[in-house]
């Protein structure tokens, strides 16, 4: 602890419980002392951190959209491009559910490799950049010299699995196109 004429600086281990020691000091010192903690003494960065997180949350969702997006054009290609195999397969007699699971499973496998190699990748760049320090701050301006990587196991789950669902959902219209094919009609075209 550091002490001086009009304040005491005490450090926290956890720095999660500094607001919890904040009101147990407040209390224990009574109304003649004011006992403030680092997310008071700081409340204007660690706002405009929150404001970031959701910044962030929002371009994570937009390249989830565009992935989805690209899933679903390729599907609707990929339907367009076998719809004589798929016709063909249909009059022998495979049904329209068949057929929507097999692109379905097709758009699930490409959400999956893209999901698993951007997390894997993700997490070994925040990995590497907090080991390493890569971003360094100036520590005149802030109170850390380089920017820390906190990987919150919640968030990532979070992202993971909405990225799985928003490629499932990107699976249904192709899916569903490619179940209802008319035979005799992509026979016809041929």
């Amino acid at each position: 602890a550091k002490a001086g004429p009009d304040y005491v600086q005490l450090r926290v281990a956890n720095l999660g419980d500094a607001p919890g020691m904040r009101a147990h000091l407040q209390e224990s010192m009574g109304p003649a002392y004011q006992v403030q903690d680092w997310t008071e003494m700081n409340k204007a960065l660690y706002s405009a951190l929150a404001l970031e997180k959701i910044a962030i949350s929002l371009t994570i969702g937009l390249i989830v959209a565009v992935a989805a997006l690209n899933i679903v054009a390729s599907l609707v290609l990929l339907v367009m491009e076998k719809s004589p195999d798929i016709a063909i397969l249909r009059t022998m007699g495979a049904p329209a559910g068949a057929i929507r699971r097999v692109f379905m499973y097709q758009g699930l496998a490409i959400g999956l490799i893209g999901t698993i190699s951007g997390t894997i990748l993700g997490l070994v760049v925040c990995y590497v950049a907090d080991r390493y320090q890569l971003i360094k701050l100036n520590p005149d301006v802030y109170q850390i010299s380089h920017l820390p990587f906190r990987v919150l196991p919640l968030d990532v789950i979070i992202v993971v699995v909405s990225a799985v669902a928003v490629c499932y959902g990107a699976t249904l219209y192709p899916s569903r196109k490619a179940g209802a094919l008319d035979p005799a009609e992509a026979l016809r075209n041929l």
